[in-house]
C-alpha cells in the first residue's frame, strides 16, 4: 500500500500538538482522521495518549487496544498500554505489558526506562536501577533515565553513584528542576552521615525551585533545608511561596507555625495555629502530629491528627509491604528479644533518659538490641548505650528496605520505637511490621494512631481515665512514672552567678525548655510573676545562633512592663555544666501546652522545685507525673492564676524556697521516680507480660504492671 504523504503531514501536526500540551485540539483531529484512516494504528495510538493525558482512561485503553490489533508488534503501543495500567494501580498488567514491549525490542530505551519506573514504583529498586542503566547504556544522553537511576539509587543508599547520575542528568538538562531536587536529596543524605553541613544540598534545592517556582513541593523542600540551616527569615519566604501556591499544603503550614513558635514571633500565630486546628476538624491530611502538640489542642485532635499522618505513612511504604510481607517465623529459644530504635542515641534527650535504665536491663531476663537511625556522633553518650545494649546497630547508612531485612534477621520479639513522630523518626519502618508487638514509648508524647503499633508504655497520671479512649494503642500500666532517668550523674558545683550574668542576689526563677514551647499564655504568666517579685530573674535558653526569639522575648517583656534586662540568657554547654547551673535555680517555672520533659527530670534531679499546671494531654502532663511520683502534688496547680500565686508565695518567702528545695533533695532519693532499680524490674515485667499474652494467641490489651 502506498504511503498517504497527507497522512504523514497529519501526523506530523498532531504530534506537536501533543507536545504543546493542546491535548483538546489534537484529540478533536485525531478523531477527524480516523474518520478517514480507521485502519492507521499510529492515529489510534496518538488519541489513546491525549486520552491518558486528560485522564480518561478507558477511552485511552479502548484506543490502544484497537492499535495493538491493527499493528500487535507496536512496542510504543505496548509502553504506552502499560501507562494506562500504571494509572489505573493495575501494576501486574502494566509489567506485563513492558516485558512484552522488550520482548519485541530488548534494546529499547523507554521501555527499558518505564520498566525501571514501573519497578522503583513497587519498591524494587534494585531492579528499578539495572533496568536504568541498561536504558542508558541504549541511549546514553538519556536524561530521564539518568536521573530516575539516581532516585533508585539515592533509595538503596547508594550515594556516591547517585550524586553521579543525578550530577550527570542536570549535565543533559541543565534547567531541569527535578534533576536538582534529587541532587539535593541526595546530598543532604551523604551529609547526614558524615555530620557536614550541607550547603551543596541547599544550592541544590534552591536551584529546583527556581527553575520550577509553581512546584510546591520545591518550595517547601527548599524552606525546610533553610530552617535547617539557621536561615529563618528566609525559610519563612519560602514556607509562605509554597503556601500561596497550595494553600492547603498542611505540611508546610505546619512547619511555618513551628518555627514561628521556635521564633516567640507570637503576633504571626494565631490566625495559623487556627488554619491547623481547623484542618484537623475537618480531617485534613498532612499536619506533621508534633507540631499539633504544643498547640491547644485536644487529645481527640491529636488522635486524629495522628491517625491521618499514619494512613498516609501506610499509603507510602504499600509498595514494598506488597513485595517483602513478613513470613512466618519460628520463635528463638532463649530470652525474650527486645529491639530500641531511635534516632537519639548520641547526645540527645532520649540518651540521656535510657542509657542507665538499659545498663540495668543487661541482668534482667530480656536480651536488648540496640538500633540507632542516626550517624555516630562520636559523642560520650553513643559509646555507653553501645556497651549498654547486648547488640547495638547502626542503620543510619541503610535503605528502608535493607533496615527491614536486618530486623527481621535479628528477629527481636518486641520492636520499640523511641521516635514516634519526632524529627528522625521511621515510622515507615514500623508500618513494614519488622516484629510481632511494637511499642510506642518515651520520646513522642502522645498516641501514634497507627494500625502497626501496639503498645504504649505509660501511668495512670499520665492519662487520666476520661481521656483513654484517646489513645489507639493498649496501654502498658507501669506502677510508677513512666519517665526513666540517669542517676548515675553527679550534680558539679556551678560556675559562681555573676559568670552566668545573674545578679549576685534575689531569686532566679528558671524555664531552659527549648523556645518552641514559650507559648504566649506561659510568658504572659511569668511577665504577671515578675512584676510581683521585683526582686527576681527569669533564666531562660539562649536560641541558637541566627535565631531572634531572645529579642522577641524581650520586646515582650518590655511590651509587658517587665525590665528586659531581668530576662538572662543562659547558653546552651555540655549536660554536666547544664545540670550544674541549676544550684543557682530557685524555682522551675515549666511551659504550657508542651511541659518540660527530661528538662524537667534534670531540675529535680538537680534538686530545682518544679512548678507546672497539668493539662488533659500526654505532653502538658509529664511536668505533673514526675511531681506526683516525688510526692510534691502541691506542685501541680490547676489554674493560670494558682501558678503565679504560688510562684509570686514562694518568689518572695526565701524560707519557703529553702525548705521546697529540701524537700525535693529528700524526695529524689526516697521516692520511686529515681529508683532505676525498680523501674527496670517494672519495665521488664511489663514487657514480659504483653509478650507472654502474645504467645498464648491472645490480642494486646491493657493490663496493669504491679509493683
Amino acid at each position: 500500500m502506498n504511503f498517504d504523504p497527507a497522512l504523514g503531514t497529519a501526523l506530523t501536526e498532531l504530534i506537536g500538538l501533543i507536545s504543546h500540551g493542546d491535548l483538546v485540539r489534537a484529540r478533536q483531529r485525531a478523531e477527524e482522521l480516523l474518520q478517514r484512516y480507521p485502519e492507521q494504528a499510529e492515529l489510534w495510538r496518538l488519541s489513546a495518549i491525549c486520552a491518558l493525558q486528560q485522564g480518561e482512561l478507558d477511552a485511552a485503553q479502548s484506543a490502544l487496544n484497537r492499535a495493538l490489533e491493527l499493528s500487535p508488534n507496536s512496542v510504543e503501543s505496548w509502553c504506552n498500554l502499560a501507562s494506562v495500567y500504571t494509572a489505573r494501580g493495575q501494576l501486574d498488567d502494566a509489567e506485563r505489558a513492558l516485558r512484552r514491549a522488550l520482548a519485541l525490542a530488548p534494546q529499547h530505551a523507554g521501555a527499558l526506562n518505564n520498566l525501571g519506573s514501573l519497578l522503583d514504583a513497587r519498591g524494587d529498586y534494585h531492579g528499578a536501577a539495572d533496568c536504568f542503566a541498561k536504558a542508558i547504556v541504549q541511549k546514553p544522553d538519556y536524561a530521564r533515565a539518568w536521573l530516575n537511576q539516581a532516585a533508585a539509587l539515592f533509595a538503596v543508599r547508594h550515594l556516591q553513584r547517585a550524586e553521579s547520575s543525578a550530577r550527570r542528568a542536570i549535565q543533559l538538562a541543565p534547567q531541569w528542576a527535578d534533576a536538582h531536587f534529587v541532587l539535593g536529596n541526595v546530598l543532604d543524605a551523604a551529609a547526614h552521615q558524615s555530620f557536614a553541613r550541607k550547603p551543596a544540598a541547599l544550592d541544590a534545592w534552591r536551584e529546583a525551585a527556581r527553575l520550577a517556582p509553581g512546584n510546591p513541593q520545591y518550595q517547601y523542600q527548599l524552606a525546610m533545608a533553610l530552617d535547617g540551616h539557621g536561615e529563618f527569615a528566609a525559610a519563612l519566604r519560602a514556607y509562605d511561596a509554597c503556601l500561596r501556591i497550595a494553600p492547603e499544603f498542611w505540611p508546610a503550614l505546619s512547619q511555618s507555625t513551628f518555627l514561628h513558635r521556635r521564633l516567640c514571633d507570637w503576633h504571626a500565630l494565631p490566625p495559623l495555629s487556627k488554619r491547623l486546628l481547623d484542618g484537623i476538624d475537618r480531617g485534613a491530611a498532612g499536619i506533621t502530629p508534633f507540631s499539633m502538640l504544643v498547640e491547644d489542642s485536644t487529645p481527640a485532635q491529636q488522635l486524629v491528627c495522628a491517625r491521618g499522618f499514619a494512613t498516609a505513612r501506610q499509603a507510602q511504604i504499600e509498595p514494598l509491604e506488597a513485595r517483602l510481607a513478613p513470613r512466618p517465623r519460628a520463635r528463638r529459644d532463649g530470652p525474650i528479644r527486645v529491639g530500641f530504635v531511635a534516632a537519639g542515641f548520641g547526645e540527645h534527650p532520649t540518651a540521656l533518659l535510657i542509657a542507665e535504665l538499659i545498663e540495668r536491663l543487661r541482668s534482667s531476663s530480656l536480651h536488648t538490641l540496640g538500633y540507632a537511625t542516626s550517624a555516630d556522633d562520636g559523642g560520650p553518650l553513643r559509646k555507653r548505650l553501645r556497651a549498654a545494649f547486648h547488640e547495638f546497630h547502626d542503620l543510619s547508612a541503610l535503605s528502608l528496605e535493607a533496615m527491614l531485612r536486618k530486623l527481621r534477621e535479628d528477629q527481636p520479639d518486641i520492636l520499640i520505637d523511641l521516635d514516634g513522630y519526632c524529627d528522625g523518626a521511621r515510622a515507615e519502618l514500623f508500618a513494614l511490621r519488622p516484629a510481632p508487638l511494637q511499642v510506642n514509648w518515651l520520646a513522642y508524647p502522645g498516641t501514634l494512631g497507627a494500625p502497626w503499633c501496639d503498645y504504649l508504655i505509660a501511668d495512670h497520671f499520665l492519662i487520666p481515665p476520661e481521656q483513654r479512649t484517646h489513645y489507639s494503642e493498649k496501654i502498658a500500666w507501669l506502677p510508677r512514672c513512666y519517665q526513666p532517668a540517669d542517676t548515675t550523674r553527679a550534680i558539679e558545683q556551678p560556675h559562681p552567678r555573676a559568670e552566668y550574668g545573674l545578679p549576685a542576689n534575689g531569686v532566679v526563677l528558671a524555664c531552659f525548655n527549648h523556645s518552641w514551647k514559650y507559648t504566649l499564655r506561659s510568658f504572659a504568666r511569668w511577665l504577671k510573676i515578675l512584676r510581683n517579685a521585683p526582686d527576681a530573674v527569669l533564666w531562660l535558653l539562649a536560641a541558637p545562633p541566627g535565631c531572634n526569639a531572645d529579642e522577641h522575648l524581650r520586646r515582650a517583656a518590655q511590651t509587658g512592663g517587665v525590665n528586659p534586662q531581668r530576662l538572662v540568657f543562659a547558653l546552651r554547654v555540655p549536660h554536666a555544666e547544664h545540670l550544674a547551673r541549676y544550684r543557682h535555680v530557685d524555682l522551675f517555672l515549666d511551659t504550657n501546652p508542651y511541659n518540660a520533659h527530661t528538662t524537667a527530670s534534670d531540675a529535680l534531679w538537680a534538686g530545682c522545685p518544679v512548678l507546672t499546671q497539668p493539662g488533659a494531654t500526654f505532653a502538658s502532663r509529664v511536668a505533673g507525673d514526675l511531681n506526683h511520683h516525688l510526692g510534691l502534688d502541691d506542685m501541680n496547680v490547676a489554674s493560670d492564676q494558682a501558678y503565679v500565686d504560688l510562684a509570686v508565695r514562694l518568689a518572695q518567702d526565701a524560707d519557703a524556697l529553702r525548705s521546697l528545695r529540701e524537700r525535693v533533695e529528700n524526695a529524689r532519693l526516697t521516692t520511686s521516680l529515681f529508683d532505676m532499680t525498680g523501674y527496670a524490674r517494672d519495665f521488664a515485667t511489663a514487657l514480659a507480660q504483653m509478650f507472654h499474652r502474645f504467645e498464648r494467641g491472645h490480642e494486646p490489651e491493657d493490663f496493669e504492671v504491679k509493683a
